[in-house]
């Protein structure tokens, strides 16, 4: 029941923000942000440069070839460079630069900055799991969540905790940074693999579905907005709100 947690999770893409414009999986633009890449470094890449450093990139995507550990951003950018023909290439200009084609329209959910402060003016402890896009250091995600930053207590990428989701050691980390039991946090996400996760861990599992599909991953709870977490919270949820706890 949500009258035992003392923490609140949340996965981030999709949850909390949102990239405008990209769908879950980015390998479909890799090839347009190195094109980005090549005319800010003024690198002059050819097509044939893009086209291997995007096959790369793509090979290390844990949605075409899927994975629980996690890569060091440098080491996977190292790969992705490795044929360019510019010996003064900076990885991590080249990293920043990459990224930057997708962090063009990042955008807070409205119902994100409302319940956050609603969790955090009650007391619980709230933080954020969430995995990496391919390559991406955790430094470039956190320049996404300038304006909710402070309402997080703690944030947890994959390259921080060295797996990705479904793993359950990221919440086994933010639990015991927490000293809070598992079973009473709540994990809140909108894909398949955050109701896995929270599965994996015993934590109470939320699925976020804000386009309102017919789905189902076998989560606790499903909702449409985060509003509705304090909806739940005020009803103290009722006696079929919670399924399959045991």
């Amino acid at each position: 029941m949500l009258q035992d947690i003392d923490a609140f999770i949340f996965d981030l893409g999709g949850t909390l923000i949102n990239y405008e414009g990209f769908p879950i999986y980015w390998g479909g633009y890799y090839d347009e942000a190195f094109k980005a890449v090549s005319y800010k470094l003024n690198l002059n890449l050819s097509e044939k440069h893009i086209k291997t450093s995007t096959e790369i990139l793509k090979n290390y995507n844990p949605r075409i070839n899927p994975r629980e550990f996690e890569y060091n951003p440098r080491l996977v950018f190292s790969d992705v460079i490795k044929e360019w023909d510019h010996s003064t290439v900076m990885i991590d200009d080249v990293i920043e630069s990459f990224f930057q084609y997708f962090q063009r329209n990042v955008c807070v959910f409205p119902d994100t900055v409302e319940v956050l402060e609603y969790l955090k003016d009650n007391h619980y402890k709230v933080g954020v799991l969430t995995d990496m896009p391919t390559g991406m250091p955790t430094e470039l995600i956190i320049r996404d969540i300038t304006t909710i930053k402070d309402m997080i207590d703690l944030f947890l990428s994959s390259v921080d905790c060295g797996f990705r989701k479904p793993n359950k050691k990221g919440l086994e980390i933010i639990a015991n940074s927490f000293g809070v039991n598992l079973k009473n946090i709540v994990y809140i996400g909108d894909e398949e693999k955050d109701i896995k996760t929270a599965k994996n861990a015993g934590a109470v599992s939320i699925l976020i579905n804000r386009e309102k599909k017919t789905i189902s991953y076998g989560e606790d709870i499903q909702i449409n907005s985060l509003s509705e977490i304090k909806w739940l919270l005020y009803r103290g949820l009722g006696d079929n709100s919670v399924i399959n706890r045991e």
